[in-house]
């Protein structure tokens, strides 16, 4: 026989001893995969237990989303900031003159300083800051207000913005004065 056809009698040879040991792991393999995956997808879907807990216990990265999933009445109460122009037209004042943090964050912030009784002081803060706002709708606010009001979910998102109820913690003048925006063009805030 030729050298070639041995050679290629050899490689076959050679194939046929290799492929049992091939296919006897290959299914163990595939196996722990199935199970790594199947172990994965009970670790994602084990929070969800927790929604039947009396008090259940929002863990990373073993988390339930407690912000999504949490029932919630149909009342939810808010604090946020009001401004009144000089003919008591309402405009919300952003977040932003309250802090520097996100949205969320900010409203911890209100929301703490309600409770402490701090109200005041952040009222006058955001005053300040408001009076160096030379546009509208800022321009035109002459009171701020730190109030907490109560909103109907259906009725909000329904288009309805109007608070049910609304109770002020804290009212303060805007005092716009030439002084005052002189300091701020000088801080460069203008």
């Amino acid at each position: 026989m030729s050298e070639p056809i041995l050679e290629s009698i050899d490689h076959q040879l050679q194939m046929r001893e290799r492929a049992p040991l091939r296919s006897r792991r290959a299914p163990l393999q595939k196996g722990l995969a199935g199970l790594f995956g199947f172990l994965l997808m009970g670790a994602t879907v084990a929070p969800v237990e927790q929604n039947w807990r009396p008090h259940p216990r929002d863990n990373f990265p073993f988390s339930y989303y407690p912000m999504f999933s949490e029932k919630r009445g149909e009342i939810y109460a808010v604090s946020y900031m009001v401004g009144l122009d000089g003919q008591g037209n309402r405009t919300l004042i952003s977040y932003r003159f309250a802090g520097s943090g996100g949205f969320n964050q900010t409203r911890r912030q209100i929301n703490k300083l309600i409770r402490e009784d701090e109200a005041d002081m952040l009222c006058q803060a955001v005053a300040e800051k408001v009076a160096r706002e030379d546009a509208p709708p800022y321009s035109a606010i002459v009171t701020v207000r730190i109030v907490t009001g109560r909103f109907k979910f259906a009725d909000y998102f329904g288009g309805n913005k109007a608070p049910l109820k609304e109770r002020a913690h804290a009212s303060c003048q805007v005092e716009r004065n030439e002084a005052a925006k002189d300091g701020a063009a000088k801080e460069g805030r203008l």
